[in-house]
């Protein structure tokens, strides 16, 4: 085994057990959580239930077992896949996940791709022309764009754009009623309909997720055009680069390549937790639009006091902060020596 093979094992390893140790600390405060909420029990038999039948659906839950043995059951119905059940949609909360996910990974996705496209180039050009009218512009829209609550945001494109302009479709889901939905394969509307030619079914899908995936990128991708500028601005002043353009090589190509090469670190952290926080950040846009993903499940379950799909979303979007993170590192790893060094 050679030397770079046997380093990334060991990477990989210790981080795979960083991972692991976080997610039982993660299993440790939400189990927690579920004891503080007070007795499920009269969520299911109600609060004028008799203490016999609350005495056997006690028994049946499991819940007058010792607290340890309580919370081995609980990462052990983790580790399967196990999340509970809702009382609301009488389905397991895996079940429930699993059909809504699709919708919350397609608003965050694409609400990304549109925030990386306007913030990182407008990043890279405010650093580049430091102080210049288009430096100025770029900080208004970051402070523009953390001052604006996005359920406002929304409200104003769907007032409008449906209401004033009627350009796009009333805020009623991902899909219009009169559209025929494609066959489900990745459970993403855009590409299902895609991969089965159904372009009436695409253009739907794409007129309702545009305004609810605008509202996301101006609101939450901010940050990364700011730390862009920062890392780009920083990054250019240093010495290395002042070196190499001594050496005859153009401002372009130190700017483009050298510099931007190494700012790829800050900037990809940044991107992370952005994708990180919409994924498990949707709750208020959603609910503007009738989203039919994540944040409406949560919210719908606490409108009917049903907390395990709450513990069970609030699990999903822990799991995909850590997942997020570690592919974050792993590249910071592959692409920059400094991290293998340290």
């Amino acid at each position: 085994m050679n030397e770079t093979l046997q380093e990334w094992l060991i990477y990989l390893l210790r981080r795979l057990l960083q991972v692991i140790f976080v997610l039982l600390g993660l299993a440790a405060i939400t189990f927690s959580v579920t004891q503080f909420l007070g007795n499920p029990v009269y969520l299911l038999v109600g609060v004028q239930a008799d203490e016999e039948t609350v005495r056997v659906m006690t028994e049946r839950l499991g819940l007058d077992r010792p607290l340890w043995e309580q919370y081995t059951s609980y990462v052990w119905n983790l580790l399967h896949g196990d999340l509970g059940k809702s009382n609301f949609t009488a389905h397991t909360v895996a079940f429930d996940i699993r059909h809504r996910l699709p919708a919350t990974l397609e608003l965050s996705t694409c609400a990304l791709i549109i925030g990386m496209a306007w913030t990182i180039p407008l990043g890279l050009l405010s650093a580049k022309y430091k102080n210049s009218w288009l430096d100025r512009v770029s900080k208004g829209l970051v402070e523009a764009g953390v001052a604006i609550p996005s359920f406002w945001l929304g409200l104003l494109l769907v007032y409008l754009f449906f209401f004033h302009l009627d350009w796009f479709p009333a805020p009623l889901g991902r899909l219009g009623s009169a559209v025929q939905p494609p066959e489900q394969i990745t459970g993403l509307l855009t590409v299902d309909s895609l991969l089965e030619g159904n372009w009436e079914s695409f253009r739907s899908s794409i007129m309702h997720l545009a305004l609810p995936a605008v509202t996301l990128a101006f609101t939450s991708c901010p940050p990364i055009l700011q730390i862009t500028r920062n890392a780009m601005t920083e990054i250019a002043a240093s010495d290395y680069i002042r070196v190499a353009k001594s050496y005859g090589i153009s401002d372009h190509k130190a700017y483009y390549q050298y510099a931007l090469k190494n700012a790829l670190i800050p900037i990809s952290t940044i991107i992370a937790m952005t994708y990180g926080f919409l994924l498990g950040g949707t709750v208020l846009v959603e609910v503007v639009f009738s989203w039919p993903g994540l944040g409406m499940y949560a919210v719908e379950a606490m409108n009917h006091s049903d907390y395990q799909p709450i513990v069970g979303v609030v699990l999903l979007s822990a799991l995909v902060y850590v997942l997020v993170y570690l592919a974050t590192d792993i590249f910071h790893h592959a692409v920059d020596p400094r991290v293998r060094g340290s």
